[in-house]
């Protein structure tokens, strides 16, 4: 029997159409990474010049070169989806100097940076400043920080419902439904903080926005809820779904294809629930809890930093100054001002918990991090014997490389103090 003709059998590629898929993955690389856009392919290509044509034919031939997003916002996607993953430094250096390359600015750099403190939290943030600064610093761009907002007290609430029925185009009774009842502290600072301080700020655009926090919850995987939540929002301020789609798309390159798919998946969902579902106006709820004010929160930081963190935890809210002050004030705050001061645990156990979570995820950006907080737990009068044990207790849940890891550096902080 003939074998019958398929579309994929007439769309295998040939010879010519290899080299004009790279050519065009050449062309766009040369616009993302500038002058020395080739230099890493280059050193690629002398270890294995298979692995150096595929790095440039599939992100860049393939993926990054179709017209369906325009290069900035893939870039600021890229960007979102390298930080999520926490430790490859390199790479985002290339895409953070890639968005500033295809028309991006300095502030899109510090914007996605203040979303990463409330989608993947600060150590994300922590890590991200310098590379963020040496860029600024090699390019020789001038750079004045948006200083901090003066004291919004008992605004922050209302400011966060404001943010989200703008970004989210809807109340926030679903978003808060699923944790609201169990712990109400959640649900206010997840409006007074998430997008109150956060998301409020308007210096990028909200369909950017949504499309880098899809990436960022795409990269992480597992937080289907807030993916479908996200893309259904970027849809109602205007993102189209081709754009989603991109963004999704240039997920698998820099995530891998099992985050893609799943993606995907939840995008189905949006998507159905857009074209199902009529557009219906609803009205935020006017009723707010009230918010403290920014003094008494930094007040109550600012001791919680002082005996616990100490002049460790101060260098990293100081490390935020010349770029994002206000990340540093949110540090204090938030962190320790509305977190860390709770009463429900005594500072050993927290900070243990806090060791305990940094080791897990075992990525460079959570490496200072832990440095911070092993010594914090010393502070607060854990022994070396009991961060041990928290490390070691790890091991049946992250594997060995990560707790070897998280044992080298409390190793290395131990040293320091002689213990």
């Amino acid at each position: 029997m003939a074998h019958d003709k398929t579309a994929s059998d007439n769309d295998a590629p040939r010879s010519d159409d290899a080299e004009a898929r790279h050519a065009r993955g050449l062309a766009i690389l040369r616009q993302i990474g500038g002058p020395e856009y080739d230099g890493p392919i280059g050193r690629l290509a002398r270890v294995s010049p298979d692995m150096a044509r595929f790095t440039v034919d599939y992100p860049y031939g393939d993926v990054l070169s179709r017209p369906g997003l325009d290069l900035r916002l893939r870039q600021l996607c890229n960007v979102g989806s390298l930080i999520a993953q926490g430790s490859v430094q390199p790479q985002l250096r290339f895409h953070m100097e890639g968005l500033l390359n295809v028309g991006g600015s300095a502030q899109d750099l510090v914007e996605v940076m203040f979303i990463a403190t409330a989608i993947l939290g600060f150590p994300a943030a922590i890590n991200t400043i310098g590379i963020v600064r040496q860029i600024l610093a090699d390019r020789s761009i001038p750079f004045s920080p948006i200083l901090p907002q003066a004291d919004a007290g008992g605004s922050r609430y209302a400011r966060g419902l404001r943010a989200f029925g703008e970004l989210m185009q809807g109340p926030p009774s679903d978003y808060l439904a699923s944790f609201g009842a169990i712990t109400p502290e959640l649900a206010q600072w997840s409006i007074e903080f998430a997008f109150g301080d956060v998301l409020a700020r308007g210096e990028l655009e909200s369909k950017a926005k949504h499309l880098v926090i899809a990436s960022m919850l795409a990269t992480v995987g597992n937080r289907e809820d807030a993916l479908r939540l996200h893309l259904e929002s970027a849809l109602k301020v205007g993102a189209t779904k081709e754009e989603i789609i991109e963004a999704l798309i240039q997920v698998s390159v820099y995530a891998g294809f099992p985050a893609a798919l799943n993606a995907f998946g939840v995008a189905a969902q949006a998507f159905q629930k857009r074209d199902d579902v009529p557009a219906v106006a609803s009205a935020v709820r006017s009723s707010t809890p009230g918010s403290e004010s920014g003094a008494r929160r930094r007040q109550r930081g600012l001791a919680a930093l002082a005996a616990t963190s100490g002049g460790s935890g101060e260098a990293v809210v100081r490390s935020f100054e010349d770029v994002a002050p206000e990340i540093g004030q949110m540090i204090v705050e938030h962190s320790y001002g509305d977190i860390f001061s709770r009463p429900g645990l005594d500072p050993k156990t927290r900070e243990l918990t806090a060791c305990a979570a940094l080791a897990g995820r075992a990525t460079r950006t959570t490496e200072t991090p832990l440095r911070v907080h092993i010594n914090a737990a010393l502070n607060v009068g854990a022994s070396r014997e009991e961060i041990v044990e928290t490390l070691l207790n790890m091991a049946a849940y992250f594997g060995f490389p990560a707790v070897q890891g998280a044992m080298r550096i409390a190793g290395e902080e131990f040293r320091k103090r002689v213990l």
